[in-house]
């Protein structure tokens, strides 16, 4: 118990949850003990749900992807950042996660991760794993110009490009679908504002008031029916022009 009190108090020092940073605490055994805000954000999952599981069982491979290698790489990576004392840069490493939306499907993503060895008084008690998470093919082109040809073999190389084109398709359509609901709130918001316009031209006319007090009259009207205010303006344009029927 005081060996678990202190690990949690390095944990809570370590990765705040207002921290920006995508950290993950393990233990000695691989098992999560804290985590940063951030790092639930980029991977799409409950803290909740992360804290206590040992990491492979939280983050398993794509059974879908006979290619997938991200539990190996990493437990590598844990296991020398650990035994040396020092800090591991992984190479950019492609690593599905699961999608929450659908559990027994996998989002592609792709991660430049780095693993440090967390020491409490000369002691190894755990690891900080950081990620970014890498969203644009010039960011494996830049590691690629930097690290040489070698750094991957060619495979590994398309099997983390397939995984980009994916991401940047998906955030493609996100931005169509962004740049659509932008459209139709424009289109509504200009359909509201010319209604409201035919409205207080009715209200004009009718008491002989000028525009302020017709719009005057329009918020007074809905708030006394807690109706919204383009709801009364729709209403009294088609009271005073009904659609005639075909």
């Amino acid at each position: 118990m005081r060996e678990n009190n202190r690990f949690d108090e390095v944990a809570r020092q370590i990765a705040p949850e207002s921290s920006g940073v995508a950290l993950l605490i393990l233990d000695r055994d691989l098992r999560i003990r804290g985590f940063s805000s951030a790092y639930e954000q980029a991977t799409l999952r409950d803290g909740d749900e992360l804290r206590g599981e040992y990491l492979f069982d939280a983050f398993p491979d794509n059974p879908n992807d006979p290619l997938a290698n991200g539990t190996a790489n990493l437990a590598a990576s844990l296991e020398t950042a650990m035994r040396s004392g020092q800090v591991h840069n992984m190479r950019i490493q492609r690593y599905d996660i699961r999608d929450p939306a659908a559990p027994d499907q996998f989002l592609p993503k792709v991660w430049s991760p780095t693993n440090t060895p967390l020491i409490d008084h000369g002691e190894l008690i755990g690891a900080a794993h950081r990620v970014e998470e890498i969203s644009e093919s010039r960011q494996v082109l830049a590691e690629l110009a930097r690290n040489g040809r070698d750094h991957w073999s060619p495979a590994e190389l398309l099997h983390i490009c397939e995984a980009l084109h994916a991401v940047e398709d998906a955030r493609s359509a996100q931005r169509q679908r962004a740049m659509q609901d932008e459209i139709e709130q424009l289109r509504r918001a200009i359909e509201t504002r010319d209604t409201i316009g035919q409205a207080k031209g009715m209200l004009m006319e009718r008491f002989n008031i000028d525009a302020a007090g017709a719009f005057q009259l329009l918020a007074r009207l809905s708030q006394d029916t807690n109706t919204r205010l383009e709801e009364i303006a729709r209403q009294l344009v088609d009271i005073d022009h009904p659609l005639r029927p075909d």
